[in-house]
Formats: structure tokens, C-alpha cells, sequence
């Protein structure tokens, strides 16, 4: 008896799943195993502090987060083999696993061709398994959290979907302007308020425990550490006399999203945190290598022909770049170092949102009949 049609597409596409599964693992592990950077150093100087019983913030300068990641990385090394190099290989696969969370979310609520373009990004991959920066867990946990959240539900949901992003807050604060993006989208202001507060303080009481010994670290390497001001956007499409005069980059990174958060103000709470993503790193003020990776999962759902020239361009910038593979094969094969890298893809990034932005305008326009009239009467 032959396969029904339904059965032989399932079992395509379970097939499917488990070959880029396998195929995304294994670049990320080839990547783990071409060595490592300052930030891994970093995670073994923590995990030696957890295993000691000491204060992170207090007995190191190099750990800029909330406590969710130090507590990974302490039952990480108590898992299996101990040491540093056994500590490398555990945090690239346990971010493979998040990674491979991320793709199972983007396939359910969208498309194995969606997950595929997350999971198989050269962005991606070089991030996890070379860099090993955990940015991944944030936007996973932020991403479970959202596509949950409904205004409709009422306050059950409000209030457990707003502990899931202050959760992502205190793994990484990469979503700290995203609850403004949420209050514009309630009612009335009693749910703006849990929607503004909730997530917010749910991050600052983490670090409650931590205080006696280590508020001057929260403080100094926290609260008011400072990543490299590059903000290459702005210093890309900025006059020099507005930026001879010194005006703050990081107020023109909050206004821009804020302003991007108000024309989003009418989509669904995932799709505006995919708007979100994308803006995050394409308006910021300061850039680092492993920044690139966090708008992925955004751009695999918002995909067009300038992401696509982002990853590419992306996964050789950190390929070549001192601070992140320093592949001497492909920079002599392309005869790149890295140079305006960050700049070139905050440009990208910043072109393919409008074209992004422009699409979903199209979208809606040939969906709404009302809106197509005084078009044509123009």
C-alpha cells in the first residue's frame, strides 16, 4: 500500500529538518574547534569564581550581565569533564542547543525555509560556535515569551509573558527599549504600567542577592560599562558638523527605535519584536562583532536580497576580522581584513529594513482594497 501524499511530505520534511539540524551542528562544532577569543576566557574566569563560592561582580571586571549566565556556566562545568577547554566545547553546545531552539520556534511559527535561513546563516554559526556569545538565549527566551503574549488575554497573561521578557533582561539587556514598543500597543495605563515596569524590575531584583559584596561591580561593570562607540551608522551617514558638535549616539539609537516602535504600534507583539531586532543593531551605538548575530532570527523572517548580502558580508567580516576567526585562507582569498565592515553592515541592515518596511506597505495595500483607491486617483 503506497504513502498517502501527507504522509510522504511529513517525511520529507522531518528529513529535511534532521539534515540541517546535523549540517548546522556540525559547522558550529568546526567553528568551536578553530580556537577561541576574550570572551571565553571571561566564562572560565567566572566558572572559577562560581566553583570557589565568590561574587562574580565583586572578583572580576569581565562580566557585564545580569546573573542568569554565570549560573549557566556553573552547571555547565559541573557538568562532565572540568577545565577550561572542556568548558569551551560545553557553552558552544549548549548555544548550539538554544540555536537549535530558535530554529524549532521559527519553523512551528512559520517555515522550515524560515528556520533554515536562521539556523544555517554564517552569521550564526561563526557567533555560536566560534564567539560563544550568548546573545541567542536572550532573544530565544524573548521570542517564547512574545509570541505568547496577547493585550486580549488579560492580566494572567500580561503578567507571565512580561516575566518571560524580564527573564531575556536578565540574561542580556538587549530588550530594554522593547516594552515601550508593548505599551504602545495597550489600552488603558494600568497595562502600559505592567508592561513598562514589570519586565524592568524583574532585572534589577536579580541582582538583589548579589549586593552585599558586589554593588560597586554591579554599578561600575554593569550599570555603566560602555561597549565600543562606534555606532557605525551614524558615523556613516552623519555630517561631520553634527557629529564635530558632539551630539550623544546613543540618543539618536533610542529615538530611532523608539520612532520605529511607534510605526509598528499596530502589528502583532512578534512581528513588532522582529521589527525590533533588526533596529537594534542597525541603529546602534556601539557594535561588536557578536552584535551582528543577534538580528538573525529577524532577518530569516523578513528575508530579502539585501539580508541575504548582510550574511554573506557578515559571515566573511568575521571570518577575517582580528576579533573574530582571523581566517588568513579567506582574507587571502578576498583580500579583506574586515575594514568599515561594521559600517557596511549597519548600511545594509538599515537598507534592507526599508526595503523590509516597503514590502509589508506593498503587503497591505493589495490586501486592502481601501487603501488602493486614492492611489489610483492620484
Amino acid at each position: 500500500m503506497k504513502d498517502s501524499p501527507r504522509k510522504m511530505v511529513i517525511s520529507r520534511t522531518h528529513i529535511a529538518t534532521i539534515g540541517v539540524v546535523l549540517l548546522g551542528t556540525v559547522l558550529r562544532l568546526w567553528a568551536a574547534a578553530q580556537g577561541h577569543n576574550f570572551d571565553v576566557e571571561s566564562y572560565a574566569i567566572v566558572a572559577k569564581i562560581m566553583a570557589e563560592g565568590g561574587n562574580v561582580y565583586n572578583e572580576t571586571r569581565r562580566y557585564n550581565y545580569g546573573p542568569v549566565w554565570f549560573h549557566v556556566l556553573h552547571a555547565l562545568d559541573l557538568l562532565g569533564p572540568s577545565g577550561p577547554q572542556a568548558l569551551r566545547w560545553k557553552v558552544a553546545a549548549f548555544l548550539t542547543l538554544i540555536d537549535i531552539g530558535i530554529l524549532t520556534f521559527l519553523m512551528r511559527q512559520y517555515s522550515l525555509v524560515v528556520g533554515c535561513l536562521f539556523f544555517l546563516n554564517p552569521v550564526s554559526i561563526l557567533i555560536t560556535g566560534y564567539h560563544s556569545q550568548f546573545d541567542n538565549l536572550a532573544v530565544f527566551l524573548a521570542l517564547l515569551a512574545i509570541a505568547y503574549y496577547d493585550p486580549q488575554k488579560g492580566r494572567a497573561n500580561r503578567w507571565v509573558c512580561m516575566a518571560g521578557l524580564g527573564l531575556s533582561l536578565t540574561v542580556k539587556h538587549l530588550l530594554f527599549v522593547f516594552p515601550v514598543w508593548l505599551a504602545l500597543k495597550e489600552r488603558t495605563w494600568s497595562a502600559r504600567i505592567v508592561v513598562l515596569v514589570t519586565p524592568i524590575l524583574f532585572f534589577l531584583l536579580s541582582f538583589l542577592p548579589y549586593l552585599p559584596q558586589g554593588a560597586a561591580g554591579i554599578a561600575a561593570n554593569v550599570f555603566l560599562y560602555r561597549s565600543m562607540d562606534n555606532a557605525p551608522l551614524w558615523f556613516t551617514v552623519l555630517p561631520d558638523a553634527l557629529l564635530s558638535a558632539g551630539f550623544p549616539m546613543i540618543g539618536l539609537f533610542i529615538t530611532a527605535l523608539l520612532a520605529l516602535g511607534w510605526w509598528a504600534r499596530h502589528m502583532s507583539p512578534l512581528e513588532s519584536l522582529v521589527y525590533y531586532l533588526i533596529g537594534l543593531v542597525a541603529f546602534t551605538s556601539a557594535m561588536a562583532n557578536q552584535y551582528l548575530a543577534i538580528c538573525i532570527p529577524a532577518l530569516a523572517v523578513r528575508w530579502n536580497w539585501v539580508f541575504a548580502l548582510y550574511s554573506v558580508v557578515g559571515g566573511a567580516f568575521i571570518a577575517v576580522h582580528g576579533d573574530g576567526l582571523h581566517s588568513q585562507a579567506l582574507h587571502a582569498l578576498i583580500g579583506w581584513h574586515g575594514e568599515v565592515g561594521y559600517a557596511l553592515e549597519a548600511c545594509l541592515l538599515a537598507a534592507g529594513l526599508v526595503v523590509a518596511i516597503l514590502r509589508d506597505r506593498r503587503n497591505e495595500r493589495a490586501s486592502r482594497p481601501d487603501l488602493q483607491a486614492p492611489l489610483r486617483s492620484v
